[in-house]
């Protein structure tokens, strides 16, 4: 019953890190698939936001042209040579902060056009690329389910075994199988324990022979004879 018994919990425990492992995977996928969607919405923004500037730079341009218009104008109607000299002051400076944003403008349309151009291509590869690990999602979840299925049958078949076993026997078990890494029963192969690789005395195999609970003298797991073949 012990042996039945443990070889249903290592069963569990296999499952329970394939579990873990699906899991993680799993996660993995969601967050690959949230990059690849924050990614192409930062682009589409970068291109709204970078038309956004087009429209002001523009308006900002045609503005000064105005205002340039404005001081042509007025160079021809002032009385004195400090009232044109601070004109043509006025408008040189205006002509520099026009040309910088005739600049900028240059930069942020050629900036727009490679976002026009890539943007396309950006997008089907990103449909192609989440349509995949969509799949491959799916895939993960449907082994996830099956794991969970399969958990579900082993600890029920766990609870059948546990409740036909000695609850003082029981408890010993469950305490060996949380400090020995979950292997609390080791078969004895050769005379030599398969938990420990220490050689069980003789006595102690004539014990296990007769039926006996018998511990391992090296690392106190339950023993068994293996059987041969």
């Amino acid at each position: 019953m012990l042996i039945g018994l443990q070889k249903l919990d290592l069963e569990i425990d296999k499952t329970l890190k394939k579990k873990e492992e699906l899991t993680y995977q799993i996660q993995a996928l969601e967050k690959e698939l949230v990059s690849l969607q924050e990614k192409l919405t930062d682009k589409e923004r970068e291109l709204k936001n970078i038309r956004r500037q087009v429209r002001e730079k523009e308006k900002d341009i045609e503005e000064m042209s105005l205002v340039l218009a404005k001081h042509e104008e007025e160079k021809y109607k002032v009385k004195s040579q400090g009232e044109f000299t601070a004109i043509e002051r006025e408008i040189a400076q205006v002509e520099r902060k026009k040309e910088e944003t005739e600049d900028l403008l240059l930069e942020l349309m050629e900036r727009e056009e490679e976002l026009i151009s890539y943007l396309p291509s950006f997008k089907r590869e990103t449909e192609e690329k989440r349509k995949s690990l969509g799949e491959e999602k799916q895939i993960l979840s449907k082994s996830l389910e099956n794991l969970v299925h399969k958990e579900e049958k082993l600890r029920s078949e766990r609870k059948k075994k546990v409740s036909q076993l000695n609850s003082l026997l029981l408890g010993q078990y469950e305490q060996l199988r949380r400090t020995k890494d979950g292997l609390a029963i080791a078969a004895v192969k050769n005379g030599v324990c398969q938990g420990c690789n220490v050689g069980v005395p003789p006595s102690l195999i004539s014990r296990i022979r007769r039926g006996e609970i018998v511990y391992c003298e090296s690392c106190s797991r339950i023993l068994y004879i293996a059987e041969e073949g």
